[in-house]
C-alpha cells in the first residue's frame, strides 16, 4: 500500500515520490518532513518547488485499508499549512474537513491552486490511468472556455460576370485547395504571400502561363516608380519583372480598394507596343490591391517602408473572357489575405496591449487613438516589485530540471504580480525574470492627483497578501520572510511608447522611476516588504485608517545627490512584514528624532525596547552605535548613505 505524491503539472515521472504505509503506520508529508523522537513514522519529501506546500505540511495514518491525513500545527511565526483540496479542476476545487479518510484510488491536493496531489493506491502501478483521467478533465474544462470564431462574410460583387461552369470551379478551388495550400499553417508574411502566388499561378480557372507575384510600390525622389517583390519565388525566374509603364499609372499616394487595374493587348494597344508586353507573349496584366472587397477599407502597407501592397499577375495564351473570368477571382483572393494580414496585426497589437495594460485600458485605447501612448510629462506612480531571493534560488539549483523549475516559479509569480496591477487599474512597464515595473496615472489620467498613488499602494498590499504562502521562515533572520519587495515613489516623469514598431514597449525616464527602483533595493536592508517615497506617502496617508506607516530614516541613495524620507507600509509579520503596533511606531519614530539630533545613547536605549525581530530597528541601531563611535561630520543632517543599487 502506497502513498504517492505528484506534481500535477508535469507528466515526467521524476516529479513524482511515494512511500509505503503499513497498517497503523504513519507518514509525515512537507518539504522537508522532521520526524519526532520515538515516532516510527515514514518520511514523503515533496522534491519539486511548491511554495503551498510546506515543510512539514501533513501527517497521514493508515487504519485498514484507508488513510487518514491531517494538517500539521503551524510552525512558529507562520500560518497553518494550507488546506487539503479535492483533486479535480481548479473551478470545482472544494476544501475538505479534518481529518479526511482516503479510499484505495482517492486522491487531495494542497492548495486551492496547488499542483501537489496525494495519491492513496495499492500500488504505484494503479497511478497513470488516474492522472491520465485527471489531465484528460482539465483539457475538457479548458476546451468548454474557448471562444467560438466569428466568421465575416465578404460581397462578391463580381459574381455577375461569370459562367455557370467558371463559377463552380472558382469555388471549388477556394472552398477546398485555398485553406489547405494558402490559409493554414502560415507563419510570416512572406510565407503567406509566396503560398498565395503559387495557388493563382496553378490554380487560376482555365488559365494559361500566369505569372503571379506580390509586390510593394511607391515611387522614388525623382517620382520614378519602383517596385519590391514581397513573395519569393520558388521557380527562381530571374527574368520576370513587372510593367513599370503599367505600375506608373497606379494611385500609390492615395491607394483605395477599388483601384483595380487590368489592361489586355486588345485594348490597351500603346501600352502593349513596342518591345514590352506584346513582344513577351503577354495577353492581359492585371493589378489588384491587397484590400478588403469594401471600398472603405483601406490597402494593405508593407511593414519596413509603409508602401502598397498588390498582386500584380500577366497571362500568356489567354482566352478573350479570360481576364473577366479571373479578375473576381484575384479580387477575393487578395481579399483574404489582407484580412488574415490585418487579423494578424491586431492579434499582435492586442498581445503586446496585453503584457503591458489591464482589460479596461486596452478598452480605452481601442476607443482612442495611438496618440494616446505616445511619450509626455505625467503625473504618475511607480511601483518596482522583486522576488526576494530568486537569484540565490537560481545558484542552488543542481540540474536543468531544478532551472526549469525555478524559473517556472518565477514566472506564476511575475503573474501574480501582473494580476493585482491589473486589478488595480495599473499598466505593466517591463518584466525582468523575477520582478515587474507597475505604473499608475498614465495614459488614463484624473483629474484626482492622489488616487494613482492610492491605487498603487493598494496593489502592493494585495501583492503582498496573494504571495504570503509563498514566504519562509528563516533561522538566520528568526522570523517569517516576505517572498515579494515593492518599492513605490510618485512624482512627474516622462513615459509613453518607445520602439519601433515591431517591438515598442513603454518606457519611464525620470528621478521618481529611479527612486522607485532603489526603494525596492533598500527594502533588503530593512528587510520589509514595502516601503514608498515621501511624495507617496503624502498623498495616501489619510486614505484609510488601517494601514499604518514608519517613517525608517533620510536615506541618501546610491546614485543620487540627495536625500530622500523613506517610510515602510507596515504588513502583518504573516505576509513578511514588520507588524508593529502604533505604540511601537511612535516609539521608533522618537528614536530616529534622537538619532538626527545626535543622541546616540538615548536612542539605542529606546530602540531596545522594541521587538528583538524588528529589523527596521536593528538597522537603525546598528548605525548609531557605529556614528557613537565615529560620529558624522558638522555638515551631518541626518541622511544615511544606501548602497543599493
Amino acid at each position: 500500500m502506497v502513498l504517492v505524491a505528484v506534481n500535477l503539472k508535469s507528466n515526467s515521472t521524476e516529479q513524482r515520490v511515494a512511500i509505503s504505509v503499513p497498517d497503523g503506520g504513519t507518514a509525515r508529508i512537507g518539504r522537508s518532513p522532521q520526524a519526532i523522537a520515538g515516532e516510527p513514522a515514514g518520511l514523503l519529501a515533496i522534491t519539486w518547488s511548491d511554495r503551498l506546500v510546506s515543510r512539514s505540511h501533513c501527517v497521514a495514518t493508515r487504519k485498514g485499508d484507508s488513510l487518514q491525513l491531517e494538517r500539521l500545527p503551524a510552525l512558529p511565526g507562520r500560518g497553518q499549512p494550507n488546506v487539503l483540496y479535492s483533486n479535480t479542476t481548479m473551478p470545482k476545487r472544494e476544501a475538505l474537513d479534518e481529518p479526511i479518510s482516503l479510499a484505495y484510488g482517492d486522491s487531495v491536493v494542497i492548495g486551492a491552486k496547488g499542483r501537489t496531489a496525494l495519491y492513496w493506491l495499492r500500488e504505484e502501478a494503479d497511478l497513470q490511468p488516474l492522472i491520465d483521467q485527471c489531465q484528460a478533465e482539465i483539457r475538457a474544462e479548458e476546451e468548454a472556455h474557448l471562444q467560438p470564431v466569428q466568421v465575416t462574410k465578404q460581397a462578391y460583387d463580381e459574381v455577375e460576370q461569370l459562367d455557370e461552369y467558371s463559377l463552380r470551379v472558382q469555388l471549388k478551388l477556394l472552398q477546398r485547395q485555398l485553406p489547405e495550400q494558402v490559409l493554414s499553417g502560415w507563419t510570416n508574411r512572406q510565407e503567406l504571400f509566396a503560398r498565395a502566388a503559387a495557388f493563382v499561378e496553378t490554380g487560376l480557372p482555365g488559365q494559361q502561363e500566369v505569372t503571379a507575384a506580390f509586390i510593394a510600390v511607391d515611387r522614388g525622389p525623382s517620382g520614378q516608380v519602383r517596385f519590391e517583390r514581397l513573395s519569393p519565388d520558388a521557380a527562381d525566374r530571374a527574368n520576370f519583372q513587372p510593367s513599370l509603364r503599367l505600375l506608373d499609372q497606379l494611385n500609390l499616394e492615395e491607394p483605395k480598394p477599388s483601384d483595380v487595374h487590368l489592361w489586355n493587348s486588345k485594348d490597351d494597344q500603346t501600352l502593349f507596343s513596342g518591345g514590352s508586353l506584346k513582344d513577351k507573349g503577354v495577353d492581359w496584366v492585371a493589378a489588384i490591391p491587397v484590400a478588403p472587397l469594401d471600398d472603405e477599407g483601406e490597402v494593405h502597407l508593407d511593414r519596413d517602408h509603409g508602401r502598397p501592397a498588390y498582386l500584380y499577375v500577366q497571362n500568356r495564351q489567354a482566352t478573350e473572357n479570360s481576364a473577366a473570368i479571373a479578375l473576381p477571382f484575384l479580387r477575393l483572393v487578395t481579399s483574404l489575405i489582407a484580412s488574415l494580414l490585418s487579423a494578424r496585426d491586431q492579434q499582435r497589437i492586442q498581445d503586446r496591449m496585453s503584457t503591458y495594460f489591464s482589460p479596461g485600458l486596452r478598452r480605452l485605447m481601442r476607443d482612442s487613438n495611438e496618440e494616446t501612448l505616445r511619450p509626455t510629462m505625467a503625473d504618475c506612480t511607480i511601483m518596482f516589485a522583486d522576488r526576494r531571493g530568486s537569484s540565490h534560488l537560481l545558484e542552488t539549483a543542481k540540474t536543468d530540471e531544478q532551472i526549469l523549475d525555478r524559473l517556472k516559479e518565477n514566472q506564476e509569480i511575475v503573474g501574480q504580480i501582473t494580476e493585482e496591477v491589473f486589478n488595480h487599474d495599473g499598466v505593466i512597464t517591463d518584466f525582468a525574470g523575477d520582478g515587474a515595473l507597475a505604473l499608475w496615472g498614465w495614459p488614463s489620467l484624473s483629474s484626482d492627483r492622489n488616487l494613482h498613488a492610492i491605487r498603487a499602494v493598494e496593489a502592493a498590499e494585495a501583492i503582498c497578501r496573494d504571495l504570503a504562502a509563498r514566504g519562509e521562515y528563516e533561522e538566520a533572520q528568526g522570523r517569517f520572510m516576505a517572498a515579494v519587495r515593492l518599492g513605490i515613489s510618485t512624482g512627474r516623469i516622462a513615459v509613453g511608447k518607445t520602439g519601433p514598431a515591431q517591438q515598442w514597449h513603454i518606457s519611464v525616464f525620470g528621478g521618481v522611476a529611479n527612486l522607485g527602483a532603489r526603494l525596492e533595493r533598500i527594502a533588503k536592508e530593512f528587510k520589509v516588504p514595502l516601503l514608498i517615497s515621501d511624495e507617496t506617502y503624502q498623498r495616501v496617508k489619510g486614505a484609510t485608517k488601517e494601514r499604518r506607516f514608519r517613517k525608517l530614516c533620510l536615506i541618501n541613495p546610491a546614485g543620487f545627490n540627495e536625500s530622500y524620507p523613506v517610510y515602510e507600509v507596515i504588513q502583518p509579520k504573516e505576509w513578511g512584514g514588520s507588524g508593529i503596533d502604533a505604540d511601537s511606531v511612535k516609539t521608533y519614530e522618537t528614536a530616529l528624532t534622537q538619532f538626527i539630533d545626535r543622541q546616540w545613547d538615548a536612542c539605542i536605549d529606546l530602540l531596545n525596547t522594541l521587538p528583538a525581530d524588528d529589523e527596521p530597528a536593528c538597522w537603525l541601531r546598528d548605525r548609531a552605535e557605529i556614528f557613537r563611535i565615529k560620529p558624522p561630520s558638522q555638515h551631518w543632517q541626518g541622511e544615511i548613505a544606501s548602497l543599493s543599487k
